[in-house]
């Protein structure tokens, strides 16, 4: 039980980490603008929802800036804290953190 609630709280603090930086379902301002972003699939780009179409929706990372706001900041920790949970929790609980999982593009800078 102690191992359970000790990794619960590690994920929450990831999960804490990721609200200061740019994440999937995050709005931020381009160009002046706010957007959602939708993708991240390509390094470098994200993919804006409200662009004018498919491949123009994608943008230079660096030029986008997270949406300084209470509700971004909680959903970056909600979508973190839902990720980690359904898809690492369970390995964790069981195994730890292998030294493969560290190349893994899951930990916040």
């Amino acid at each position: 039980m102690l191992n359970r609630l000790r990794w619960k709280i590690y994920i929450a603090w990831l999960s804490f980490k990721l609200c200061f930086q740019t994440n999937l379902g995050d709005w931020v301002w381009y160009q002046g603008k706010k957007y959602n972003v939708a993708n991240g699939v390509r390094i470098g780009m994200w993919r804006l929802n409200g662009l004018r179409d498919f491949e123009n929706s994608w943008v230079n990372r660096n030029e986008c800036k997270k949406v300084k706001s209470i509700s971004n900041y909680y959903g970056s920790f909600k979508n973190g804290y839902r990720f980690y949970m359904t898809s690492w929790y369970g390995i964790w609980v069981r195994e730890g953190i292998k030294d493969w999982m560290r190349g893994c593009r899951i930990w916040p800078k």
